[in-house]
């Protein structure tokens, strides 16, 4: 790596961890790094790829050094994504769309985040079956979170407490890890009704 790739990288990540992505222009890094938006752009492409490589992506879940596989799966995998926000982190899970979304080749970056979030769901949850429904589906889950408290600034402090948004947004991919059906009113009408 160069200096002046170097440089751009540590001014990116400094801007991003300040200011978050949106709020992060390539023009504010090339000036805190001393170089032309020209020239960032030159190396990086965009400004999702420049993001990719400043902040590295959150580990895979089977790779976390501080999982618990005995525990409540769904409240940890949770507990990251309200403790990054808490701590104002960038969350890469907020941000695969927009790396999807301004990829040179979206499908490519398609194929690589399918494989290292959902594959990595996977091997957490001991997923095995065909086409790794539950884990898509844990994977749809969480991405609907973190987009959810970071675009959307949804279930704040002020609506709900980081400990219950993670006891029940927990429990709800809980039942998808351990494959409970959820059962709706109208179906449990329906069981309990006896024919005369």
């Amino acid at each position: 790596m160069s200096s002046g790739e170097a440089s751009i990288l540590t001014a990116a990540k400094a801007l991003f961890a300040e200011r978050g992505y949106a709020s992060t222009t390539i023009k504010d890094i090339a000036v805190a790094a001393g170089y032309s938006p020209a020239l960032v752009m030159k190396i990086y492409g965009s400004k999702a790829r420049l993001y990719s490589a400043a902040i590295p992506s959150a580990p895979p879940m089977d790779e976390d050094p501080n999982a618990d596989a005995t525990g409540n799966i769904g409240c940890q995998l949770v507990e990251k994504l309200v403790a990054r926000r808490e701590s104002d982190e960038t969350d890469p899970w907020a941000m695969l769309a927009v790396h999807v979304h301004e990829a040179p080749d979206p499908d490519a970056a398609r194929a690589e985040i399918k494989e290292r979030y959902v594959h990595g769901i996977a091997r957490r949850i001991g997923d095995t079956e065909p086409g790794l429904v539950r884990s898509q589906v844990v994977v749809s889950l969480l991405l609907g979170l973190a987009t959810g408290m970071r675009t959307l600034e949804l279930l704040g402090e002020d609506s709900l407490s980081s400990k219950d948004l993670i006891r029940r947004y927990g429990s709800l991919i809980q039942t998808v890890v351990d494959e409970i059906e959820p059962v709706s009113e109208h179906e449990s009408d329906i069981s309990g009704t006896v024919e005369e």
